[in-house]
């Protein structure tokens, strides 16, 4: 069905769509690479049905980094 929502899997499984995926290595969720040019092949669905992630120097997402206390101490 070509409505049917996808998960961060079914991206992972199109190389044209995994290379501008990023996972946040404290809540381990996915998401697009907020650099990720403004064209390339699933974009828009990634962005629609993921979102646009941007990760920290360690690997670790604004969410995560906002709720920082909830983290474990190598994440901080």
């Amino acid at each position: 069905m070509k409505t049917e929502e996808h998960d961060s899997e079914w991206y992972l499984q199109d190389p044209r769509t995994r290379k501008w995926m990023v996972q946040c290595t404290a809540c381990n969720r996915w998401g697009c690479r907020h650099d990720a040019p403004p064209k390339f092949h699933g974009r828009a669905q990634l962005e629609r049905h993921i979102g646009e992630m941007k990760l920290d120097e360690r690997g670790i997402c604004c969410q995560c980094r906002e709720a920082g206390a909830g983290l474990p101490d190598i994440y901080r």
